[in-house]
């Protein structure tokens, strides 16, 4: 008996440290910047001054759907579709508008051809449920409670920013759903805060990718998702992390899995979304490196 009792508690010990080792692991993997992220290209030399590049430099910045360790990157898209040019990845996972405004001091000393943000999902994410709100204030630091005026100020602060200290060409992206019910509040939700990003692109003379109404549009012909509660989404999220890193399943098996056509868990980027999101930001990458090209040709 005793031997049995020693070999239970052996066992719910190897579990124990298996299930820490674990979450120490997906933790790692979640706060772990991209390998090209600013500082690196900062501290490593990979980053030319400007006067002396001879490659665009394009700098991406936002949330997890940027950082794409949790979400389908689309930045490696973009390296893999164009060799011509460098890009920088300033994703940071869970982060809102106010923590990339705390981070643009490197950002700005890169000094990019092409800079594209595509942030808010965790800010209109943060007001479904004063749970939520408060874990955010938390996690992330804020000064404030996440309201949509609150973003609205800060990614508006993001932008007059980088129009001031850098030559770089901005576009701000339109934010996914949430989810892929139309009925939903949290998708009603991410299309309010999508609609203060384009006020704000208006209102300041940058570009703006409409990512959002192309991934509406092509959720217009898909079957209808069935109705998900919210805390699914986040069970969702994390049981989809557990499965791609511990289990090795891709993104878009997940998402089938999940029944979303292009988000993987509710709010972060399959495939066939983040092929979507890579489209638009080719082509605004191409038009304004093409421009200054021949700008400096012309000069």
């Amino acid at each position: 008996m005793s031997g049995f009792i020693i070999l239970s508690v052996a066992l719910s010990a190897l579990a124990l440290a298996l299930l820490i080792s674990v979450a120490l692991t997906l933790s790692r993997l979640r706060i772990e910047l991209p390998a090209n992220n600013p500082e690196a290209a900062l501290a490593g030399g990979k980053i030319a001054a400007k006067a002396e590049r001879t490659k665009p430099l394009v700098l991406c910045a936002g949330d997890s759907l940027t950082h794409g360790v949790v979400s389908v990157n689309w930045v490696d898209m973009l390296i893999r579709r164009m060799p011509e040019i460098d890009f920088v990845n300033a994703g940071v996972n869970s982060e809102l508008a106010w923590n990339l405004y705390q981070r643009l001091d490197p950002i700005i000393k890169l000094d990019p051809d092409c800079i594209i943000v595509l942030i808010g999902t965790n800010d209109a994410n943060a007001t479904l449920g004063m749970q939520r709100a408060l874990g955010y204030m938390a996690t992330q630091r804020l000064p404030e409670l996440p309201t949509p005026q609150f973003y609205r100020e800060c990614l508006t602060l993001i932008v007059r920013r980088l129009k001031a200290e850098t030559t770089a060409n901005i576009a701000l992206v339109s934010l996914p759903p949430i989810g892929e019910d139309r009925g939903h509040y949290a998708w009603l939700r991410s299309e309010e805060y999508s609609l203060l990003a384009k006020n704000v692109a208006k209102d300041e003379a940058v570009t703006y990718l409409p990512l959002r109404e192309r991934l509406s549009a092509y959720l217009e012909g898909a079957p209808k998702q069935k109705a998900i509660a919210l805390e699914d989404f986040l069970r969702a999220g994390s049981r989809a992390h557990i499965d791609h890193t511990l289990f090795g399943k891709s993104w878009d098996h997940i998402s089938a899995a999940n029944g979303f056509h292009l988000l993987i868990d509710g709010i972060h980027l399959n495939s066939h979304g983040a092929t979507i999101m890579a489209d638009l930001a080719e082509r605004f990458v191409r038009e304004s490196t093409r421009v200054r090209e021949s700008t400096r040709v012309r000069a």
